[in-house]
C-alpha cells in the first residue's frame, strides 16, 4: 500500500540558482568600479598569472605525479615562499581587500585532511592555495587546463576521474605514500552553490577513515554575489569581471577543531560524512541543506530542456534512498516532465497531465492529482520534485505486484484508488517500470 512521502523542507530555494538583485547603490558602485578599479585589477592579474604559471612550471618540473614520488626540496621551498604571496595578490585583484583568518591549522599528524565548505565563489581557488597550501583533490579535467594545471601539479594534487569507481584507493595511495607531508584539501560538497548553507557531503573522501579539519570559507555579510559561480547565474567571465568591479569584498577563513572518526564511522563512510556535515554546521552556524551535487546536475538538465532553472532540484539523496531512483532515471523523467509542462515554468497543472497521458478528466484523475498536489503555496500545480515522489509512491508498489498482465487493486491506497483508477494508470506505470 503506497504511502505519500513528503519531501523534507529544504529551508531555502534551489541553491544552484542565483539571480542578482540590482539595486541603485550596487549599479553605481559597479559602474564606478569598472571605470577606476577594473583596469588596475586586470593589470594586476596580467602580471600575476604569468609569474604563477612560470613558478608552477619550475616547481613541478620532473614530477610525474606518482603516489610515491614528490617534488624536490628546493621546489617545495619555492612553492612555500611564492604561492601564498601570489595567491594573496590574486585575491586582491578579485577585489578581496580584506581576508580574515580565525583559528589555527592543525598539524598533519593530527588531521591530514582539510574539508572546505561552502564552495561558492571564484575566490575559493586562490584562497585554498594561500591559506591551506596543500595538495588539492581535483577533477581530472583540471589537469589539462593551462596555468591551473602547473599550479595543481606543483602542489602534488590528486586528480580523480569522477566517472570511475574506486578512486578512494588512488587517494589513499597518495596519502599513505612514504614521505607524504602535505595536507589534502578537498571540497566535499562536490560543486559550487550560492552558500546559504552546506550541501550534503559526498562520502568518497571519508572512505579513507582519516581525521579531518573542517575549514569554512565565509564571504562578507553584504556580498552581492557577483563573483559567485553556479549552474544558473552569471557566466564565467562576467562573474569574475563584475566581482572585480566592487569596491571591496571580504573573506573569512575559519579553521574549526579537528574531527577524529570513531570505529563505526571508519567502517561507514556515509555516516562519517554526515556526522562531519552536522559537526561543521553546528560550529559554523551554517544550516545543513537537503540538496546535493546531483541536484546541481539536474538543475543544469532542466535549463538544457528549457524548463525554469528552479525546477531541477529534487533533493536527490531523499529520492534515491526512498525509491532507489538513479540520477539517470530522474533525468530521463525530467525529459518527460518537460514535454508535459507546456508552460515550461516548473509547475504542471491537471490539464497538462491529462493532455500528455491522454486521460479523460474524471473523478479518479482529480483525486490522484489532489493527492500529490501538497504545496499550499502553489495549489493546483505539481512541481517536478512532487512528480518524482509521486512516481515513486505509485510505481514501486506496482513493480512488486506486477507479475501478470493486470495490476492488483491491493497495491494502492484504497482511499484514493478505485478499479477505474488502476485501469487508468496501468499502461503509464508499466512503461516507467521497464525503465527503472
Amino acid at each position: 500500500m503506497p504511502v505519500v512521502r513528503r519531501l523534507p523542507s529544504p529551508g531555502v530555494s534551489n541553491p544552484f540558482v542565483h539571480h542578482i538583485k540590482w539595486t541603485i547603490p550596487l549599479v553605481v558602485q559597479t559602474v564606478l568600479g569598472a571605470i577606476f578599479l577594473l583596469p588596475l585589477r586586470v593589470l594586476l592579474v596580467m602580471i600575476v598569472m604569468p609569474m604563477v604559471t612560470l613558478t608552477g612550471f619550475i616547481a613541478c618540473h620532473g614530477y610525474s605525479g606518482k603516489p610515491d614520488e614528490h617534488i624536490k626540496p628546493w621546489q617545495r621551498k619555492l612553492v612555500k615562499i611564492t604561492y601564498p604571496f601570489f595567491s594573496r595578490l590574486g585575491l586582491l585583484a578579485l577585489g578581496y581587500n580584506w581576508v580574515y583568518v580565525e583559528g589555527k591549522r592543525a598539524p598533519y599528524s593530527e588531521a591530514p585532511i582539510n574539508v572546505v565548505a561552502p564552495h561558492t565563489a571564484w575566490a575559493d581557488g586562490p584562497a585554498l592555495v594561500a591559506y591551506t597550501l596543500g595538495r588539492v583533490l581535483s577533477r581530472l579535467a583540471n589537469k589539462t587546463i593551462f596555468m591551473q594545471s602547473e599550479v595543481l601539479r606543483s602542489l602534488e594534487s590528486i586528480f580523480i576521474d569522477r566517472s570511475q569507481k574506486q578512486q578512494s584507493k588512488l587517494i589513499k595511495a597518495h596519502m599513505e605514500a612514504k614521505g607524504a607531508y602535505l595536507h589534502l584539501t578537498a571540497c566535499p560538497e562536490g560543486t559550487t552553490h550560492k552558500g546559504e548553507g552546506l550541501l550534503a557531503f559526498k562520502p568518497g573522501l571519508f572512505l579513507l577513515g582519516m581525521a579531518v579539519q573542517p575549514v569554512v570559507f565565509e564571504l562578507g555579510p553584504h556580498d552581492p554575489g557577483l563573483s559567485r559561480w553556479m549552474y544558473s547565474g552569471l557566466d564565467t567571465i562576467p562573474s569574475v569581471l563584475l566581482g572585480m568591479c566592487q569596491f571591496h569584498n571580504t573573506l573569512t577563513v575559519k579553521y574549526l577543531p579537528s574531527y577524529k572518526p570513531s570505529a563505526e564511522e571508519k567502517a561507514n563512510a556515509v555516516l562519517y560524512a554526515d556526522n562531519v556535515h552536522k559537526y561543521m554546521s553546528k560550529l559554523s552556524g551554517l544550516r545543513t541543506l537537503d540538496y546535493s551535487v546531483e541536484d546541481g546536475h539536474l538543475t543544469g538538465t532542466a535549463m538544457d530542456l528549457g524548463l525554469a532553472d528552479t525546477a531541477g532540484a529534487v533533493q536527490f539523496r531523499f529520492v534515491n534512498s526512498a525509491f532507489g531512483f538513479s540520477l539517470a532515471f530522474v533525468a530521463d523523467q525530467m525529459k518527460r516532465y518537460a514535454v508535459l509542462n507546456s508552460r515550461k515554468d516548473g509547475f504542471a497543472a491537471e490539464e497538462d497531465f491529462c493532455n500528455y497521458y491522454q486521460w479523460p478528466v474524471t473523478g479518479d484523475v482529480k483525486r490522484m492529482f489532489a493527492y500529490y498536489d501538497n504545496d499550499p503555496e502553489r495549489h493546483g500545480n505539481v512541481t517536478f520534485a512532487q512528480f518524482v515522489v509521486g512516481l515513486g509512491d505509485l510505481v514501486l508498489p506496482l513493480k512488486e505486484v506486477s507479475t501478470g498482465p493486470t495490476l492488483s487493486d491491493d497495491a494502492f491506497d484504497v482511499s484514493i484508488c478505485t478499479p477505474g483508477f488502476v485501469w487508468l494508470l496501468e499502461p503509464t506505470v508499466q512503461s516507467i517500470i521497464c525503465a527503472i
